[in-house]
């Protein structure tokens, strides 16, 4: 028998200020970073910023990646390490990064290169709105140091750069101060740096995926043209060796493969009708020589432009690059800043080919200040628009007149309206009464503790709580802009020349993970944002012509099926976004489910044909993760046939609703991990209607890739749209609820199958119980299937655990908390609520963890759901009711809560009690 309570290491509230006074307070920016390649307690980075930002800041502490994957793991707490602040749109580290750069502060002479640009930190503050950060490195002998405080903004951030006192005695000491911006890539990104204007200015491109690409032609140029023009700037080029590489396509021309000096001179013809170049830089060989450095499979030259220099003031540098062929593919994305310091500068330029192991070839701007300087103020803001647009956010955002401090309670205060949606009380030590509170988890051990430490468990889950809060409350962010007549507008990676349109658009969202909870959460407690999100989608969808599966800006193609239609699905049945278009939206889902995916696309489903064809995808056929896959599939078509219901689209209903059910061609009542064990689990199929003959329920990925990230135990129970359907293929309740009671206290075993070792499988064993993988999100709706095989308590039990057990200080989150779904599932089902069916107008009842919860679900509208005398030892729901009205069935219309009232719960320590309350009420 498990404990229904939290491990000792829940009572340790050491992070939470000594007067927690606002939500904000609460919250543990740090939790689920303690993440490595090959376990994850949340893979999460600390983010600084406001909600739902367009970008995000965090401190870059480890630059020690093995490989290309690792270069996403670039923060951890035990780091000691600091390279700099980054500006940073990662949603997981599997996706990794775009559009990022670092800003950084130091004194004294400037490192180039890896490690020495480091400085070991001490960070005094992670608040959700800032982050403030000691700089060992750059102190004097009497512990003055530089400090770094910044705070963010929903396009750009402020900081203040604090530094040690000028010592005019200590001779010997370097006290130059500096401030630095570096971009990851000297031959896709630019950066222009000017004293007199304190500014540092440019673009970075760096991407993983995701940006528009497209082939233009070449203008046409050859070698052999313009002899006059190349004449013309002849007689201006000035001939040097280059300190390095600076790049951007701008210009493009024809090649000769057999002459690459031919090449090079067709890239000086071409630059020299540019306006801007003054002087010519050309990359020599290393050797030295007369000979241009253009060679190999494709030709190129290395130009630079630099503007007049004083030696001092107003360099400017900014390059150009191409050749690859009468046909270019360009990039059409660009990740625009511009930063103005407070005073100006005293000294700019520009370092090349700069390494930090993680920006191994980058290029960083710099602004010198005199040694007396003792603080600068940066403001930054950015635009994938444009230069000009950054400068309008930066305008709006942070004008001038504006200190550091005000921007940061500005920033403080929004964070604690998101947060304070939701208020919530459990026991405290108000009474003086003693409470027993199991502490010890698995081990079973029963503890008497008094009142003090309830009040401490009350503290930490309220930790708990809004720290998962701030984390459903950054994804999907917002990349909409404001122009300059206070338009919202956007920049589209889903358009291939990268163009601007009006809306909002979203990003960052797997909906593989999310649609299971983000989204109920967001309709339930942020409507507004929830509205803006799904207009963001529908933009995406009018831009790519698909609805995006994966975007990261733009659509990446990870992850099985097309779990974005439930989200669509459930806002057309909802009908709570402005504006919105149902039947467009109705058009969007139903190509997913009706269009067979080009070839070669990231868009659409998978082997649609074969599943129209045979009701499932077959184990022998062209798709993979046939299981896995086949079961999301059949869930969408089930939620899109409750929005084509809705929208008197009877035919439609009706066929998506006969696909839905064909898991149980899928389902083998007879399958069963060994020996031992209720039988039945989902199998893979061949065409010919017959099983595979081999099958193991605990291989990961199943034999040959069938299961997406998990083995046959974890999809044991995969039809959230039909647990009553389910319960009957199983041969009755009683035989569901006694195989999912199997499920939560089997051994936690585990077999390399197809998909080999990952670090899933690890935490199922390190974090969670049984097969229940909760760190992964293929389990996340089964402790809501009890109720539907007719055993809720049960399952009550098990939710409670799951909260107390798998969200705390120790753990973090039990496994990858995936841009913000972990967050939503643990709010959802601490205020006792949970869609099991996206599309269903029905939230169900589980287990809620206050006493007391006020929740504002929009309008000015509250929501109070009461459980008196709840605690960790009451699990079990012995009666609830909405306004008054029981609820029998265990749930309750999402309409009916987001008018607000009153949801009275009666919960109890005695499971048997539960269940007879339940059955007698039921009828």
């Amino acid at each position: 028998m498990p404990a229904f309570s939290v491990r000792p290491a829940l009572l340790l509230a050491a992070l939470i200020p000594a007067a927690a006074v606002d939500p904000e307070d609460y919250v543990d920016v740090l939790m689920g970073t303690r993440s490595r390649i090959d376990l994850s307690d949340g893979n999460v980075l600390p983010f600084i910023g406001r909600p739902w930002a367009m970008n995000l800041w965090a401190p870059q502490t480890n630059n020690y990646a093995p490989n290309a994957a690792g270069k996403a793991w670039w923060f951890h707490p035990d780091d000691r390490e600091l390279y700099g602040i980054r500006c940073t749109h990662q949603p997981s580290p599997w996706i990794n990064d775009y559009g990022n750069f670092l800003i950084n502060s130091e004194i004294g002479p400037m490192w180039e290169q890896y490690p020495d640009k480091a400085s070991s930190f001490h960070s005094v503050s992670y608040r959700p709105y800032q982050y403030d950060v000691q700089l060992d490195a750059h102190c004097d002998g009497l512990g003055n140091c530089l400090t770094i405080n910044l705070t963010g903004t929903e396009h750009g951030a402020i900081l203040k750069i604090t530094f040690p006192p000028y010592d005019k005695d200590a001779t010997g000491w370097d006290q130059t101060r500096r401030v630095w911006l570096m971009v990851g890539d000297n031959s896709t990104d630019a950066i222009d740096v000017n004293a007199d204007a304190g500014t540092i200015t440019g673009w970075t491109q760096a991407n993983n995926g995701g940006v528009p690409k497209s082939h233009e032609p070449a203008p046409g140029a050859s070698a052999a043209d313009d002899d006059a023009d190349d004449d013309q700037c002849e007689s201006t080029m000035t001939v040097k060796k280059s300190v390095g590489y600076s790049g951007n396509d701008v210009y493009r021309f024809q090649v000769n493969d057999t002459d690459p000096d031919g090449a090079a001179k067709v890239c000086l013809q071409q630059c020299c009708a540019d306006e801007r170049c003054k002087a010519w830089t050309i990359d020599l060989p290393s050797g030295g020589g007369d000979r241009f450095n253009c060679s190999g499979a494709f030709p190129c030259c290395w130009i630079k432009s630099v503007a007049e220099d004083n030696g001092a003031r107003g360099s400017h540098v900014s390059g150009y690059k191409k050749g690859f062929g009468p046909q270019t593919l360009v990039t059409h994305f660009h990740h625009y800043f511009h930063l103005e310091t407070t005073p100006k500068a005293s000294k700019a330029g520009i370092k090349q080919k700069v390494s930090d192991h993680l920006f191994d070839s980058g290029i960083l701007g710099y602004l010198e200040f005199a040694p007396e300087v003792s603080e600068v103020t940066v403001r930054i803001a950015t635009s994938f628009i444009s230069p000009d647009m950054a400068k309008v956010a930066l305008a709006r955002e942070l004008p001038a007149n504006k200190s550091f401090e005000q921007v940061a309670m500005d920033s403080k205060k929004r964070w604690n309206e998101v947060l304070s949606t939701i208020d919530v009380t459990l026991p405290s030590d108000d009474s003086g009464d003693d409470l027993e509170i199991d502490l010890s988890a698995k081990e079973g051990v029963h503890v008497s503790t008094k009142r003090s430490q309830a009040s401490e468990y009350a503290e930490a889950r309220k930790k708990t709580l809004y720290s998962s809060m701030y984390r459903a409350s950054l994804f999907p962010r917002s990349l909409a802009e404001i122009d300059g007549d206070g338009h919202v507008v956007h920049y589209s990676a889903y358009d291939e020349q990268g163009r601007t349109f009006p809306g909002e658009i979203a990003a960052d969202s797997g909906f593989w993970d999310a649609y299971r909870t983000v989204y109920q959460l967001g309709a339930l407690i942020h409507p507004e944002q929830y509205a803006k999100m799904i207009q963001g989608w529908m933009n995406a969808y009018r831009e790519q012509g698909w609805l995006p599966g994966w975007p990261s800006p733009g659509e990446r193609g990870a992850m099985a099926a097309t779990m974005q239609d439930c989200v669509v699905a459930d806002a057309i049945v909802r009908d709570m976004v402005p504006g919105l278009d149902l039947n467009e939206a109705y058009k969007a889902i139903a190509k997913d489910a009706f269009t067979v995916q080009p070839p070669g696309a990231k868009k659409g489903r998978e082997g649609l044909d074969e599943y129209l064809k045979y009701g499932y995808l077959a184990a022998d056929g062209k798709a993979s993760d046939q299981v896995a896959a086949s079961l999301n599939f059949m869930l969408c078509d089930y939620s899109i046939s409750l929005a084509a219901a809705k929208l008197g689209r009877d035919d439609d209903a009706k066929a998506l609703a006969q696909r839905a059910a064909n898991w149980r061609k899928l389902f083998d009542r007879t399958a069963t991990g060994g020996s031992h064990g209720v039988p039945g689990f989902f199998r893979p199929k061949l065409m010919n209607g017959t099983f595979e003959s081999s099958f193991d329920v605990y291989a990961w990925g199943g034999l040959n890739h069938e299961y997406t990230e998990a083995a046959p135990y974890q999809y044991r129970f995969y039809v959230p749209h039909d647990p009553e359907g389910l319960a009957e293929a199983y041969g009755g309740g009683d035989v569901m609820c006694k195989a999912l009671e199997e499920m939560m206290t089997t051994a936690p075993t585990y077999h390399l199958g197809s998909w080999g070792l990952h670090h899933e499988q690890v935490e199922m064993v390190e974090f969670c119980f049984g097969q229940y993988e909760h760190n992964n999100q293929p389990v996340h709706h089964v402790l809501y299937m009890f109720k539907g095989a007719g055993c809720p308590a049960q399952g009550q039990k098990w939710l409670r655990y799951a909260q107390d057990n798998l969200y705390n200080e120790r753990v973090g989150y039990s496994g990858d908390e995936d841009n913000g779904e972990m967050s939503s599932w643990f709010v959802l089902s601490s205020l006792g609520l949970y869609q099991l069916v996206p599309g269903s107008e029905f939230y169900e009842i589980g287990s809620p963890t206050w006493e007391t919860a006020t929740v504002k679900v929009g309008d000015d509208k509250v929501l109070k759901i009461n459980a008196p005398g709840n605690s960790p030892d009451t699990p079990y729901v012995k009666s609830v009711s909405f306004n008054g009205t029981p609820l029998n069935a265990l749930r309750v219309k999402f309409s009916d809560l987001r008018q607000g009232g009153e949801l009275q719960f009666e919960m109890t320590g005695d499971a048997d009690e539960a269940q007879r309350f339940y059955e007698a009420r039921r009828g």
